[in-house]
């Protein structure tokens, strides 16, 4: 499989990175500074660097083009205060370049794209948390992340003909990172 990762060098990003070449996946690292990327894995046969940002729709489109799958890892989370990240830019503008990217005729044979947007344990309802003496998720207690609720709403009512999930890890300590995948859809 032909895999795009926007934001690969961030923490799950990173971690994304590594699970799909361990899995064989070929994989393009989309990079907005590719100075931080671990020099260790730029030999890698399965993989390649395409350096661009992710609010510029061509060099988006550019990248995707010869995609099966786009996870989008970049700007996970708002810094302080909550919800002041470009998440919601940079989700709007991958979906704007994977619906120009499906659109193409020469595309058409073959299988919608599969997009995985990064979100947070904020959109998650996971069974047993907060009942029982069980603790909540800090989603249920603050509101941070705001942007996560209004990327969602985006894919549910502007993403029509892209195949999209949401990638939601749980919380991330330091040390080693596993990521979850919960399909909210």
């Amino acid at each position: 499989m032909r895999v795009l990762i926007i934001g690969a060098t961030g923490r799950v990003g990173s971690a994304v990175l590594a699970a799909c070449l361990s899995k064989n996946h070929t994989v393009t690292a989309f990079l907005r500074n590719h100075n931080k990327f671990p020099p260790e894995l730029l030999m890698h046969p399965r993989l390649h660097i395409h350096q661009g940002d992710a609010e510029d729709h061509a060099s988006l489109v550019s990248a995707i083009r010869d995609q099966d799958t786009v996870i989008q890892a970049a700007v996970y989370g708002s810094t302080s205060p909550y919800g002041t990240s470009d998440s919601e830019k940079v989700v709007r503008c991958i979906i704007g370049a994977v619906k120009e990217v499906q659109a193409n005729p020469s595309r058409r044979r073959e299988r919608p794209i599969k997009l995985w947007v990064m979100s947070g344990q904020v959109m998650m309802d996971i069974p047993g948390y907060g009942t029982h003496g069980n603790p909540l998720i800090e989603g249920d207690v603050f509101p941070i992340h705001p942007e996560h609720y209004k990327n969602f709403e985006f894919l549910q009512k502007d993403a029509g003909g892209v195949d999209w999930s949401l990638l939601c890890p749980g919380k991330l300590d330091q040390g080693d990172v596993r990521v979850l995948l919960y399909n909210i859809r």
